[in-house]
């Protein structure tokens, strides 16, 4: 076959620009922004509108279950700044455990139980925690524990049948400011 002769298969491949493979940059660039910015605008308003908050536990119905169980005097953290939250209450398996966040990012448990204190603290602090000091909490003995999870202070009270770990990521202040702040 000569030049002359194609057919017009041939002639239309030819002169049909190439096609292209996929998307350019540019427009993959655009719909990351036209994705991003309702969102973006989100943010900004659920900011603006102040609720960045985490909400606060209502610990009624937590307490009352304790107190119906009666295994153990009740302590209640009371007149705590209003920048603290408890963050969740539960009782289960005769272990009242209260979640409490401090400003400066202080996150702490409250804990209480009939349970011996030996298994208390195993479960709560560690099993190798060891005792480290004493310090007196608005007249209350607590013993310090260490070897506590790493990043984590522990202090616990023992009064009567009642075992009370205060533990968490938190500034030694902030862990004796919660255990002083516990109320019958």
């Amino acid at each position: 076959m000569d030049a002359e002769t194609k057919t017009d298969a041939e002639t239309d491949t030819a002169a049909a620009p190439p096609q292209r493979a996929g998307r350019r940059p540019r427009d993959m660039a655009l719909s990351m922004i036209v994705l991003l910015v309702p969102v973006f605008l989100l943010v900004v308003f659920y900011r603006f509108l102040g609720h960045e908050e985490p909400p606060a536990v209502d610990t009624t119905e937590v307490y009352g279950s304790v107190q119906r169980a009666g295994q153990f005097e009740l302590l209640k953290p009371e007149g705590l700044p209003k920048d603290w939250r408890i963050a969740s209450a539960t009782y289960t398996d005769d272990v009242l455990r209260l979640g409490v966040t401090a400003p400066d990012d202080g996150a702490m448990q409250i804990v209480e139980s009939a349970k011996p204190t030996d298994v208390l603290v195993a479960d709560v602090v560690a099993k190798e925690a060891k005792k480290a000091g004493t310090v007196t909490v608005n007249g209350v003995q607590w013993q310090w524990y260490s070897d506590a999870r790493p990043g984590e202070r522990a202090l616990v009270q023992v009064s009567g049948d009642r075992t009370v770990v205060v533990v968490g990521r938190a500034s030694e202040e902030q862990i004796q400011q919660l255990a002083g702040s516990l109320k019958a």
